[in-house]
């Protein structure tokens, strides 16, 4: 099978995993948990302490909760062909004719997959800077100082928690010395307005830009990029060791190869492959960090929208802002293994037949 035709092949199978997904999502949230846990969508929409039976039916018509699963199923998957995943309940208003109107989840979730996307692709920048060449710096010197302490850098990095490390960064860096924002997120192109509660009040401060957005995310890139730090430091030393030993590296160094061409060229690009296919495999675990770092420092992604969406002021679920969280999740783990497959038949010529 050429290269072309495996890619192609993994093409449709993403797309078909694609619409299971969200056929499955929607039974999944609709009867596990929407269904099954206690709760009244029309509290979206009025004061259950004062409403009436009626209002309340109307309120559920104009949601369209009152009618069977199997309409709404339905319903839905048509909008969903259309690109249209409805309307966030938790900022929804209802026209005079039953209409709705408000923010679009979709628009939502492209907006929480930016910060989400920047935060991963931050961690990954701090993961490539850190883990790879410390990983083969300790490879070239195995038992030694160097690797001792790199050893015990990925083994107490590794056992602390992501949670703990955002607040203690967050408390220390942030909070008490300054050096960078504590919490907050500021958009690369256009202006925010961060709020901030102070002795003297809540404090406006505009923010926008490059620079701030770099600065808000420093802290976040730090914590999420630590804990897979130590996993791939650890991998690519042992990689690198099992790869220095093989004929071809002793033969490159035969032929009077320098250090660096016999590592960058042989070693590092035959040890890459296995930290590549890790790196498929961690993408969900990925995204599960994400919740704790975006929590931790208000940060308006996908993590932080799945906690606000199962629980909006403590009433309802927000079920079409859950289902296209969902979407949105499976649609980039889906399309990031096609990725991580593009990149290994790159790297491995053998993969090409």
């Amino acid at each position: 099978m050429s290269a072309l035709a495996y890619l192609v092949r993994r093409l449709v199978t993403g797309a078909g995993l694609l619409v299971l997904l969200a056929l499955v999502s929607f039974a999944l949230v609709s009867f596990a948990l929407f269904y099954a846990v206690p709760t009244e969508p029309a509290a979206f929409l009025l004061d259950m302490r004062h409403a009436s039976a009626a209002e309340i039916a109307e309120a559920r018509a104009a949601l369209g909760v009152d009618q069977s699963v199997w309409t709404q199923f339905t319903a839905y998957v048509g909008r969903l062909a259309r690109g249209d995943l409805g309307y966030s309940w938790s900022a929804v208003d209802v026209a005079a004719d039953g209409t709705l109107s408000g923010r679009p989840v979709g628009q939502t979730v492209i907006d929480a997959a930016r910060v989400t996307g920047a935060l991963a692709l931050g961690g990954l920048g701090f993961l490539a800077l850190v883990a790879v060449p410390l990983g083969v710096a300790a490879a070239r010197r195995p038992d030694s100082i160097f690797d001792r302490l790199t050893a015990a850098f990925s083994t107490s990095a590794i056992a602390i928690h992501p949670l703990v490390l955002a607040l203690v960064l967050q408390l220390f860096v942030g909070t008490r010395w300054g050096i960078l924002p504590a919490e907050g997120y500021c958009s690369a192109f256009g202006e925010d307005i961060l709020y901030s509660r102070t002795g003297a009040g809540l404090v406006e401060t505009p923010c926008g830009g490059i620079v701030d957005w770099g600065r808000h995310l420093i802290l976040p890139w730090i914590t999420f990029g630590l804990f897979f730090t130590a996993l791939y430091l650890r991998m690519t030393r042992a990689r690198m060791l099992d790869t220095l030993e093989e004929p071809y590296i002793r033969t490159a160094r035969a032929k009077g190869a320098s250090e660096g061409r016999v590592l960058r060229r042989h070693a590092l690009r035959n040890g890459l492959p296995p930290l590549v296919t890790m790196a498929g495999l961690d993408i969900g675990l990925a995204v599960g960090m994400a919740v704790f770092v975006e929590a931790v420092f208000g940060l308006p992604g996908l993590g932080a929208r799945t906690v606000q969406a199962l629980n909006v002021e403590g009433v309802a679920f927000d079920l079409p802002l859950i289902l296209g969280v969902i979407l949105a999740i499976g649609a980039a783990i889906v399309i990031l293994n096609l990725v991580v497959d593009a990149i290994q038949v790159l790297l491995d010529p053998r993969l090409r037949a």
